[in-house]
């Protein structure tokens, strides 16, 4: 087994362990899974197809339903491409998330957010679904004040509708408010979460997004380069901790609930980040520099973002596992394994 591969066994397997057992609800169920092509959605396909592979036996597999945007437009019905029959379980991931991609297409992220949520509660309705998972975004929070950091969900944030990253967070906005009215008038079983900087394996080496940007700079002999000033602080959360939290959360019998997901490490500024990473993997032929932010990137983004996790820690009696630099390095060892088995030129 290559290195990427026993990578997604370690971390499927850590999800699985900390389920204590609530898996055994997904046997024989139907789930599916909006943005199946994106970070997220590759990361639970990747669970399910594990728990199908290893844990189950052949009468007791999940069908898995994966949309990926790219093949199957969510902002149309989604009758017309979901197999017929009752869906136990649907996970939404769909969205533009990569800045240097909504910026190119802010009125298609807009419509995904809108049109496509919509969709998803009206299937789920007609498909009896017992359990839906809303994506949102810690966006939604914008730069809280010092004494609301961390940030609990109670907190109102703050976010432009007039500006360069508009069409993402604003958004999320009207996600969450979809998500409260289905739940509130029409019984919709839905909770919403707000990811706070998940990083991992599966994520896209061209994604634009910092941990990517680093390992794909480290690997390639290039500089890396910090915008604006550095000093924007963020929390980094390793995707296999969230995805303990989302599968409890999917699990859980309690609806209409939003929780953060992320991780309680000290907040890092952009600079801190590059230090750390730099002197954890000490990469020949490539340093980090700090430039101004170029034309393809929004230069609005928060300055802050810390979640306040008790929340979910309290309702699940999980606590983030994975430190930064653990999953940074798996993140790195995955990228190296992933060159070296496909040849690719950065």
């Amino acid at each position: 087994m290559d290195t990427k591969h026993k990578i997604l066994k370690r971390d499927n397997l850590h999800i699985y362990k900390n389920l204590k057992g609530k898996t055994d609800s997904l046997k024989h169920s139907r789930v599916l899974v909006t943005g199946s092509g994106g970070f997220l959605g590759k990361t639970i396909v990747s669970f399910l197809q594990f728990l199908n592979n290893t844990k189950f036996n052949k009468e007791e597999q999940i069908e898995i339903i994966a949309i990926d945007y790219k093949e199957h437009d969510i902002c149309n019905s989604l009758e017309s491409f979901v197999p017929e029959g009752k869906i136990d379980y649907i996970i939404n991931c769909a969205g533009i998330a990569s800045p240097k991609k909504y910026l190119k297409s802010p009125i298609k992220t807009l419509d995904v957010s809108y049109l496509g949520t919509k969709n998803i509660f009206q299937l789920g309705m007609l498909r009896n679904t017992k359990s839906i998972l809303m994506f949102s975004s810690s966006e939604v929070y914008g730069t809280p004040p010092p004494d609301r950091i961390p940030t609990q969900e109670e907190f109102i944030g703050s976010v432009t509708t007039f500006g360069n990253r508009s069409c993402y967070d604003i958004g999320k906005n009207v996600l969450e408010t979809l998500s409260y009215v289905y739940h509130n008038n029409y019984d919709a079983p839905v909770n919403v979460l707000r990811p706070f900087n998940l990083y991992g394996p599966l994520m896209c080496l061209d994604d634009g997004r910092m941990i990517p940007n680093i390992c794909k700079s480290m690997i390639g002999g290039k500089d890396f380069s910090v915008y604006g000033s550095g000093d924007q602080t963020r929390t980094y959360c390793y995707v296999t901790d969230a995805m303990v939290y989302l599968f409890h959360i999917l699990f859980s019998d309690k609806f209409g609930q939003i929780y953060n997901i992320g991780s309680e490490d000290e907040e890092l500024s952009a600079l801190e980040i590059a230090e750390k990473t730099y002197s954890l993997i000490e990469p020949k032929n490539s340093d980090f520099v700090k430039r101004p932010y170029p034309k393809e990137y929004p230069d609005s983004e928060p300055q802050r973002r810390c979640p306040d996790i008790s929340k979910v820690k309290a309702e699940f009696g999980y606590s983030p596992q994975y430190t930064f630099e653990r999953g940074f390095v798996s993140c790195y060892e995955y990228f190296c394994s992933l060159m070296t088995s496909s040849h690719m030129i950065l």
